[in-house]
């Protein structure tokens, strides 16, 4: 029996402390979070791809050296971005370490290892590691990082866009996107705290009802605005829904596998 699959992203928000300069994990929470991840994948068994997003330490280098427009030859630049991975490898490795020692079967796959980019869009991506991974009843952890770039050297690979490439080569049912807010808003609720939680949206309702266009810390790939903008390829694919919900409470990873009613945005294709 074939168990359908779903591809959680957990945000650099939540996996770590992302308005610190150096790299700082929410190692309690991602404890409680891997936990509840086990007891649920015991409840409702289901295929899993684990991706997390760079955090305080990659952003806040990608921003402060303009990676977000490539390396080139530039060697500051260069710099910039291979100390960006390895922030991005050890935030990786700690991650692995909580979810192995919760129980889960979680197998790193280190995404500059497998993922070329040309003028910052993917050209070839790798996927025998995950498939092997998948077959085995093991979970694929993958994260956004500086990817080797056949025109800028290196470039920006969000986890976003690692998300919806992965939804549609395995034929993922859903993707959820742990975020430190509650789901889509008619305003930023960091700004605006009259702002609503939008629960329910059609795709084609996204442009006209959410205001949302940028995250309100630093973060180069284009906050949940872009987020959104990455969801088009997955028009007329095996994703039904994607779900947007607040990853900073470790239930709410719970009721998201298990499908239990809570408040967070659904939006259906």
């Amino acid at each position: 029996m074939t168990f359908p699959l779903t591809i959680l992203k957990i945000g650099g928000s939540v996996a770590t402390y992302k308005n610190h300069e150096r790299l700082s994990v929410r190692i309690s929470l991602m404890r409680k979070v891997a936990q509840t991840l086990q007891s649920s994948l015991r409840e409702k068994p289901c295929r899993l791809i684990l991706i997390h997003g760079s955090g305080s330490a990659g952003h806040r280098l990608a921003h402060d050296f303009d990676l977000k427009h490539g390396t080139g030859n530039d060697p500051e630049k260069i710099k910039a971005a291979l100390l960006s991975q390895r922030a991005n490898q050890r935030l990786n490795a700690t991650l692995a370490d909580i979810c192995v020692n919760a129980g889960l079967p979680v197998v790193p796959v280190h995404s500059a290892s497998i993922i070329i980019q040309n003028d910052t869009v993917l050209e070839r991506f790798s996927t025998d590691t995950i498939a092997h991974t998948l077959t085995r009843g093991q979970i694929p952890l993958l994260y956004g990082e500086m990817v080797p770039d056949t025109k800028l050297n290196f470039s920006v690979c969000s986890g976003d866009t690692i998300a919806t490439f992965l939804a549609r080569q395995f034929s993922a049912e859903r993707i959820c996107f742990a975020s430190d807010i509650d789901g889509i808003f008619t305003e930023d609720p960091h700004r605006f705290p009259e702002a609503s939680l939008i629960e329910h949206l059609d795709f084609d309702q996204l442009g006209a009802q959410s205001g949302i266009s940028d995250s309100h810390s630093v973060d180069v790939t284009g906050g949940l605005g872009g987020k959104l903008e990455k969801l088009v390829p997955l028009r007329h694919s095996s994703v039904q829904s994607v779900e947007v919900f607040n990853g900073l409470k470790a239930k709410h990873y719970r009721n998201i596998l298990l499908g239990l009613p809570f408040p967070h945005t659904t939006i259906e294709f």
